[in-house]
């Protein structure tokens, strides 16, 4: 027997998921208590969450809507707190607009006692949160989103549950699995989700950031980590470290572009040289540039169990030992500079 069609299916544009968050955080006024208790309680969980309070806080009025001054979703609760929403699905944030939404909301209520509360919703996940919390916006992620409609579900009978919640939360659940697919799929069948939930874990462990990486070739999910700079002969650079998904890159950033052929030159004969002592095989990769390849290596660095699914903490530690070789190549090269100083 087939499933039924699940509206969030079909409605996947940022827009319509705006709709259904205004919708969700409208059922939370008081008006709605008789008309749906269970949705009324759930809108109310999540407007608590959205503003950082605990299930004591009360919500009599909300009135909310779409598209203030560019702003995804806002609403304004109790007649205490206007709600910023910016609503990611599938992009990041840009330019300064942040900010901007962030000025535009404060000077708007300057002259009254209305809080301002920022929140980033972003069900995806993403390589960076810095400049988010730095524009003083916290961040409202997919666990949370879940949990709350857990406890929905959960709580009602099927015959009491509201269909567009019941698609949305089976829409969100099945994006969850698909990001920790990384933990069930053989390296080979693993996709553009799973790539992004194997990054976002491995920055747990190792640091580092990803994104989106354009290139002639269709681009792909890059993961970079391990910065650090040098100089030899007042040439400055510095290197790191890629996952270009399945390639394991080692990478330099020339300051100079006069500087570029010998810095690579330079970095990748003490690279190879360190590689050979540790044992590891390495081969020439990348083309001369601003950031460009120097080696690649040669094995697959996910280390894997017997059935051919990912040892995370395996890969991890053989990741941390990669890295004892460009550090190993750091001390030479300083050595160097130090000789010849």
């Amino acid at each position: 027997m087939k499933l039924k069609p699940n509206l969030f299916d079909y409605a996947t544009s940022e827009l319509s998921q705006d709709a259904f968050l205004t919708w969700l955080i409208q059922w939370a006024d008081k008006d709605y208590r008789e008309v749906d208790s269970f949705l009324n309680a759930c809108a109310i969980s999540f407007v608590q969450e959205l503003l950082g309070k605990d299930k004591s806080y009360s919500i009599e009025t909300v009135e909310a809507g779409r598209q203030w001054n560019n702003i995804d979703v806002w609403a304004l609760v109790n007649n205490k707190y206007f709600l910023v929403i910016e609503d990611k699905k599938g992009t990041k944030e840009h330019s300064d607009q942040l900010i901007r939404y962030s000025e535009l909301s404060k000077k708007h209520y300057e002259k009254s006692d209305i809080d301002i509360k920022l929140v980033y919703f972003k069900m995806e996940e993403q390589g960076k949160y810095r400049d988010i919390k730095e524009a003083g916006f916290s961040l409202f992620q997919r666990s949370k989103m879940l949990l709350i409609l857990e406890d929905y579900i959960n709580s009602t009978e099927r015959s009491q549950q509201n269909d567009i919640i019941v698609d949305y939360y089976n829409n969100l659940d099945n994006l969850d699995k698909k990001i920790k697919s990384y933990l069930n799929k053989p390296l080979n069948e693993w996709h553009w989700y799973s790539w992004q939930g194997f990054y976002s874990e491995l920055q747990k462990h190792i640091g580092g950031n990803w994104e989106y990486v354009a290139n002639a070739a269709g681009g792909f999910l890059g993961f970079w980590w391990n910065w650090n700079y040098s100089k030899i002969d007042g040439r400055e650079f510095e290197y790191y470290l890629q996952l270009e998904q399945d390639r394991f890159v080692f990478k330099l950033y020339s300051y100079k572009e006069n500087d570029r052929r010998e810095v690579r030159d330079f970095y990748r004969r003490h690279l190879y040289k360190k590689a050979k002592e540790l044992n590891l095989g390495i081969s020439q990769f990348g083309r001369l540039g601003a950031y460009m390849g120097v080696a690649k290596l040669n094995s697959e660095y996910r280390l894997t169990y017997e059935n051919g699914l990912l040892d995370f903490q395996a890969t991890v530690e053989n990741l941390k030992g990669l890295m004892k070789l460009i550090n190993e190549t750091e001390k030479e090269i300083t050595a160097l500079n130090t000789l010849y100083s």
